[in-house]
């Protein structure tokens, strides 16, 4: 691979890889042909997957795929994919994950219907945003759907999630968003019909299909943005991706339009800059660290190490150290200088739920040297970093689902050496309420302006 492609990390895969699921009611899968798939897939994940036991045990995930082999029959095809889904919560990264076959995705969307409306979590409840039923109006909170609490539903939603470490900011936004998917998926069993309880009411409603529910979803990211606006006492920069490619076929030129951004703050003599990288799945890691040239006034470290196992190959000088295998030709491992455009006022970062990856590494470096005041939700993205980089495409020979299996373990270059399994959690954690989240105001941002204005 060339180095432009093996330097991405991103979390937009995940959102291409969704819908590949199904509904079937027919045994696709013998006990046997669901066991072979079972074993490839334990044996390419322990060859391979570098951060395989960052989190979980060799002996915790042994006993898992025990467990879920005892349990194997004639089950179909979704069914499997479930259990496997299960297997890749388990390891704990948010770059490892699980597909159906594209096929299936045009038989669930024409075999299913769904929850009438979408909606938004907020401080784990859950609220109506739009709805095709007119009986549901925005705001309404529901305690309980086909007669399961919230706190279980988004339990079982949350067990089939992918995250890095013990974050669950990331699995809150995924859910908000496609909880009509998943709802059906994981909990509605091929249901036509809902039982909705609000407060004090209860209302049977029968279920849309995909289409109708779709042409009332509210985009969920921003995408590849880039933008700078100033204002009378400050500045503010959006960086909606770090992905090269995404933001070409937009019109950025990435390297030119941080120079020309941070020399223009320097010529305005800017004091205040809001850094907005909520939505930001990643991308390049050279991108990210070229952001934190600009921001940083001294050298500075972006990796500490980047572990491969035995069996990798591919791009990357690497050598065998202390039981590890590390490699050493990465521009991300090389001691950073400050650009000599650097912004030296007070900077101000927001993050969310979909700050990964790449933006989550940006977020750590920013944070370990103190450099960032941050407002928002934790980052998606783990703080000590996360496994990623190259990663191996795995089909199953006999289900035809799908792994991603990340190739690369990257550790973050911190001044604390513990690993909590979190992400970067926000000096000032700032939530909507639903109505100022159904009204559109931007109180993550609007509480920077007021700091800004405070000072």
């Amino acid at each position: 691979m060339v180095e432009n492609q093996t330097m991405t990390k991103t979390f937009s895969i995940l959102l291409a890889l969704l819908f590949f699921s199904c509904k079937s009611n027919t045994q696709d899968l013998t006990k046997e042909q669901a066991s072979q798939d079972l074993a490839e897939l334990k044996s390419e994940l322990e060859k391979f997957h570098s951060g395989y036991n960052r989190y979980t045990s060799i002996d915790s995930m042994n006993l898992l795929f025990d467990q879920v082999e005892n349990n194997l029959v004639d089950m179909s095809v979704v069914d499997f994919y479930k259990e496997l889904a299960l297997i890749a919560s388990k390891i704990r990264c948010g770059h490892t994950r699980v597909s159906l076959p594209e096929r299936s995705r045009a038989a669930f969307r024409r075999t299913n219907v769904f929850l009438p409306f979408t909606v938004s979590i907020l401080d784990n409840k859950l609220y109506v945003r739009k709805s095709l039923d007119t009986s549901f109006k925005p705001g309404d909170e529901i305690s309980a759907i086909n007669g399961l609490g919230i706190p279980e539903i988004l339990k079982t939603i949350f067990d089939h999630h992918s995250s890095d470490g013990y974050i669950t900011s990331n699995k809150l936004q995924l859910t908000s968003y496609f909880f009509h998917y998943y709802f059906q998926l994981y909990l509605a069993n091929g249901s036509t019909s809902y039982q909705v309880t609000f407060a004090s009411s209860n209302k049977t409603v029968d279920g849309k299909s995909w289409s109708e529910v779709e042409a009332i979803q509210t985009s969920s990211r921003p995408g590849a943005v880039m933008e700078l606006q100033h204002r009378n006492n400050y500045s503010y920069l959006k960086i909606g991706s770090f992905g090269e490619s995404s933001l070409r076929s937009n019109g950025y030129n990435y390297t030119q339009f941080l120079a020309k951004t941070f020399k223009d703050l320097k010529e305005r003599e800017t004091k205040n800059l809001i850094l907005d990288l909520r939505g930001n799945g990643g991308g390049k890691d050279s991108f990210g660290a070229l952001l934190v040239s600009y921001l940083v006034n001294d050298d500075f470290g972006y990796f500490e190490k980047i572990e491969v196992t035995d069996e990798y190959s591919g791009y990357g000088e690497v050598v065998h150290s202390e039981n590890t295998n590390l490699m050493t030709s990465h521009s991300g491992l090389a001691v950073h200088s400050s650009q000599k455009d650097s912004f030296r006022g007070t900077l101000y970062l927001l993050t969310d739920g979909w700050t990964f990856s790449t933006a989550a590494d940006v977020v750590s470096v920013l944070d370990n040297t103190n450099r960032a005041y941050i407002v928002g939700k934790e980052t998606g993205g783990g703080r000590f970093g996360n496994t990623s980089g190259a990663s191996k495409t795995l089909t199953l020979p006999n289900s035809q689902i799908r792994f991603n299996i990340p190739l690369w373990k990257y550790t973050t270059a911190l001044r604390d050496k513990v690993d909590t399994g979190r992400g970067v959690v926000p000096n000032a954690q700032i939530s909507p309420s639903i109505q100022e989240l159904l009204s559109g105001v931007d109180v993550q941002l609007n509480y920077c302006i007021d700091l800004i204005a405070s000072n």
